[in-house]
């Protein structure tokens, strides 16, 4: 019988595991991001898209601290200095962007005031048909947007609209229409520069967008873009100031990995799109269910801004058991910005046959463990040292692995059964193989140098994996006897 004491510690744990398992069964992607920073708009001095930004009158030794828009002065021409003001106290815009990329809320310019991102049952010109076509069912009327990011592209589409004092033609900003070499874009891939020579940084908006009134540049490293900056005359930029973490993928770990460094291992690995990494998160179960306590593997909170981590075949701290062979797994990622804030779980959903696992349960969001170990193929030869002009034995003395006990190894001659294929090659091209798909075969050199020998073994599973080794290959010297002499 268990005491009371027991009987309550046991009932609050259970609970405690019911609320985290409703907690944590079904994580979701952020609703939103938040977007800072300012863009340049010659004249028209900048457009800022959140109010931290703002330079209105609570910053000295900015031209704009002059210029009152009709906020504090009437009429706006009118130039008088602003005393200090907290940001966003009298004019609290934000522009955010979703996971679908679509842009929402306000801007803000001292010459025009607000500038929005979104429908309000205004059409933009030409209607919706202008935006491309990636962007068309995430963004348009019924969703209440006019402007979205596209991802693969790396493409901001769509408008921005002024909202007052000016004439329905003269409102609209367009993001894709000028220059078209030159398109607004937002760098999240650092694999793909897209202008090369600048030294943005993930997340950070580049480019130009267009209006009646100028042209509007987004970061000062693109700034009429030649392969040069204005940041040293005028520093801008605008930019997505949360962490994001995308792109997840597994299991990373191709026949070359397994065949040398063992089969039962993954590598998981994800892309920052934006903002700081100071650290992250990971689980990994079997079942697609997202739990710390019932997990296969909880890595706990890792410091740095690493983009991959390695599960192993075997114990430690963070997969108490190890991975197991033929199994599909499921994983998770939350990453900590620089004030310690963890973003919302990611999971992983893009597995697709030319994965490393060729997703053998077509399940996106699975990665698969290989069957067993790959084939350690060894070989001996006879005789020991090998001449030019005459044969050498080579003999397959390597193992393979099957399903029944993927971690022991079973030799070719035991095991027949086992093994499919073999294949002898050597790197001198003149040299006579008698069977190279044998498991023991003859080679005659005909070259006296330095000369590999590549043995490959295919299991019954199709895995395949070679060795190879270098030999010094000596002339064959005649026969020879002393004559004496008559």
């Amino acid at each position: 019988m268990l005491d009371n004491y027991k009987k309550v510690t046991l009932s609050l744990a259970g609970i405690f595991c019911f609320f985290g398992f409703l907690l944590f069964i079904n994580p979701a992607l952020a609703a939103t991001s938040t977007i800072r920073g300012k863009a340049y708009w010659g004249d028209n001095e900048y457009i800022y898209f959140h109010c931290i930004d703002d330079v209105i009158g609570n910053r000295l030794g900015e031209d704009s601290n002059l210029s009152g828009a009709g906020r504090y002065v009437d009429p706006p021409s009118t130039e008088e200095f602003h005393f200090y003001s907290e940001p966003c106290s009298n004019n609290n815009h934000a522009v955010y962007i979703d996971e679908a990329g679509r842009l929402s809320g306000e801007a803000w310019n001292p010459s025009f005031g607000s500038i929005t991102f979104e429908h309000n049952n205004i059409d933009p010109p030409g209607g919706f048909g202008s935006f491309n076509a990636p962007c068309l069912d995430a963004c348009n009327p019924s969703r209440n947007c006019i402007a979205c990011y596209e991802a693969e592209s790396q493409n901001i589409y769509g408008w921005g609209r002024i909202e007052n004092s000016v004439s329905d033609e003269d409102r609209w900003i367009r993001f894709d229409a000028y220059p078209a070499t030159r398109p607004a874009q937002i760098y999240t891939n650092d694999s793909e520069p897209i202008y090369p020579g600048t030294s943005l940084e993930l997340g950070d908006f580049a480019g130009t967008a267009s209006s009646t009134f100028g042209n509007i540049d987004l970061n000062c490293q693109t700034e009429g873009y030649s392969g040069s900056n204005t940041c040293l005359t005028r520093d801008y930029k605008v930019y997505i100031k949360n962490l994001i973490l995308g792109r997840l993928s597994a299991p990373n770990w191709n026949y070359t990995n397994a065949c040398t460094s063992g089969a039962l291992r993954a590598v998981l690995k994800w892309n920052r799109l934006s903002g700081t990494q100071t650290a992250y998160e990971i689980v990994i179960n079997d079942s697609n269910t997202f739990s710390t306590s019932t997990s296969v593997c909880w890595t706990g909170k890792i410091p740095g801004t690493a983009n991959q981590y390695t599960a192993y075949g075997y114990d430690s701290s963070d997969c108490p058991n190890g991975l197991e062979y033929n199994t599909a797994y499921y994983w998770w990622l939350r990453g900590y910005d620089e004030d310690n804030v963890p973003t919302d779980w990611v999971q992983y959903n893009t597995n697709t046959p030319a994965d490393t696992d060729g997703n053998r349960d077509g399940t996106s969001t699975t990665f698969q463990t290989f069957l067993h170990e790959f084939p350690t193929p060894f070989f001996v030869w006879n005789p020991e040292d090998i001449n030019t002009g005459t044969s050498t034995t080579f003999t397959d003395d390597g193992f393979v692995f099957d399903t029944t006990d993927p971690r022991i190894p079973k030799s070719c001659s035991s095991y027949p059964g086992l093994c499919t294929g073999f294949l002898w090659e050597t790197s001198d091209t003149g040299a006579e193989i008698s069977n190279p798909n044998d498991s023991e075969t003859e080679i005659m050199f005909l070259h006296a140098t330095n000369t590999s020998v590549t043995f490959s073994v295919t299991d019954s599973d199709e895995y395949t994996c070679s060795t190879s080794t270098t030999f010094s290959i000596n002339y064959a010297l005649p026969l020879w006897r002393e004559i004496k002499a008559e």
